[in-house]
């Protein structure tokens, strides 16, 4: 990538920094259940695709309050013990305040269960959009590139039934 000046050049590193700051948060604020720190990542209503993952919805969600999102995120956590959530941002698209970042994507969900391992892993890439606000830059889309799946998948029956039914709800409302 060329810059027409050093200050471009620090601009785009510094807004890469902070995006993967946002990142580094979102993760450890889902896999800690601080919600309001994953809360902080995203921007007021957010596009939504969820649709690789099979269990969702058949066509992305538009627009989605962020609030809801994160109330069908702690209906689907509530129940699991444990996660690990890995974002490594790998490819960065700037068009002025917006950006597209693909990251590597690995989720481990750990749940003793009566049918099989405890370890459920999701592996593939996010492509998350991100727009800069006064307050930095924020999360204002997601979809998820499920390339594979592996362990117990019933490690998240219950819990994707939950998130299921929360975003239907606010969805639908």
């Amino acid at each position: 990538m060329k810059f027409d000046s050093l200050e471009a050049k620090v601009e785009y590193l510094l807004d890469r920094a902070e995006i993967t700051d946002v990142i580094n948060r979102y993760c450890y604020g889902m896999d800690s259940r601080n919600w309001e720190l994953y809360r902080s990542c995203w921007v007021d209503e957010i596009m939504l695709d969820l649709t690789e993952l099979e269990a969702f919805f058949d066509e992305p969600v538009e627009s989605l309050k962020a609030d809801d999102y994160v109330k069908s995120l702690v209906a689907f956590f509530d129940n699991l013990p444990q996660s690990q959530h890995m974002k490594i941002p790998s490819q960065w698209e700037f068009d002025g305040d917006k950006a597209t970042v693909l990251s590597l994507m690995q989720g481990k969900h750990w749940m003793p269960t009566n049918t099989g391992g405890p370890i459920q892993t999701v592996v593939g890439y996010y492509r998350d959009d991100f727009v800069k606000t006064p307050d930095g830059w924020k999360m204002c889309g997601m979809k998820e590139l499920v390339h594979w799946n592996e362990g117990n998948s019933h490690v998240l029956d219950v819990n994707i039934d939950e998130m299921t039914r929360v975003l239907k709800e606010v969805a639908g409302s």
